[in-house]
């Protein structure tokens, strides 16, 4: 009991410091996208950076491959889900920036993802949440509703909104699909193989979308940041965690990543967000300390009876 606990609070120390580095990636992306290259070739490029390390390391060792090769066709079918829904977030995550999202409200309207990450947790994983809980998701959700409104101004800010929510539905499958492979599935095998998949279905999809492949020298270090930094570190260690912590909870912790990404923003983009999504990031932290709260007093409740 006490190794289990122990591991838990080392996942949930690992989900924290994921939140400050994949803080860093809508501000990279704006980077990138300021200098002219096209959202789904940064995708492209992205997936294809991290699969240069991954891949020889997910063959690297006898237990690796011996592990791939007892996964059941049930877990591949959903493997290739997690795939799917990994490039639908991280392209449409690429566009809203593209379509004028400023990176602060990007990466603060994606907290919409906890309320269907408890849907989908109760459904596929029989996951339940409490009703307190539950409560501080809602709470979350006013702080979502404040930045949303403030954000549908004009037609382009609608736009990214709509991509927003289509991109947090992605993100949403993908985290559940990602804790199902990963009951059976080793992490290095599963990321090499994923973002290789990835990689190749985005750069088919560029393809066909005609998007230019040119790298332009100004984007390389933002390039290689978001990249090497934040998907290869950052997103690690979410699937790492993933085995040890429920989905919904790695999703709440996720909502203080906007207060991170407001300051790489000011100080890389020098974007300084308005009054009105200060108050709306208020009410989505007070929610994520009603949540944290009423979790851990259920995981107490819970180790007592044992």
């Amino acid at each position: 009991m006490e190794e289990k606990n122990s591991m838990q609070n080392k996942a949930l120390f690992v989900v924290v410091l994921s939140v400050v580095i994949n803080s860093f990636i809508s501000t990279f992306l704006s980077m990138i996208l300021k200098t002219g290259m096209d959202s789904a070739a940064v995708t492209f490029y992205r997936f294809m950076l991290v699969s240069l390390v991954m891949i020889p390391w997910a063959f690297s060792k006898k237990s690796y491959r011996d592990n791939l090769a007892s996964i059941s066709g049930r877990t591949w079918k959903i493997f290739a889900l997690y795939c799917f829904t990994k490039l639908g977030g991280f392209i449409l995550w690429a566009e809203g920036l593209r379509r004028g999202a400023p990176a602060f409200t990007m990466t603060t309207l994606s907290n919409m993802q906890p309320i269907f990450i408890v849907v989908l947790a109760y459904f596929l994983l029989k996951e339940k949440t409490s009703m307190k809980s539950i409560g501080g998701i809602l709470i979350c959700l006013i702080g979502v509703t404040i930045i949303g409104i403030d954000n549908v101004s004009s037609l382009g800010s609608a736009s990214a909104l709509i991509v927003i929510v289509c991109c947090v539905c992605c993100n949403s499958l993908n985290n559940i699909f990602a804790r199902l492979v990963r009951q059976t599935m080793d992490l290095i095998p599963m990321m090499g193989l994923s973002y290789f998949a990835a990689g190749v279905m985005s750069g088919i999809y560029a393809y066909i979308q005609g998007a230019s492949f040119h790298i332009p020298s100004e984007a390389i270090p933002a390039l290689l940041g978001v990249s090497l930094v934040c998907t290869l570190l950052g997103h690690s260690m979410n699937m790492w965690s993933l085995k040890y912590v429920k989905s919904v909870t790695v999703s709440v912790i996720s909502l203080a990543g906007p207060f991170c990404t407001a300051v790489s923003a000011y100080f890389l983009l020098g974007e300084v967000p308005k009054p009105i999504v200060f108050l709306g990031a208020m009410f989505m932290i007070a929610g994520l300390l009603v949540y944290q709260r009423s979790e851990h007093i259920e995981h107490m409740k819970a180790a007592a009876k044992k």
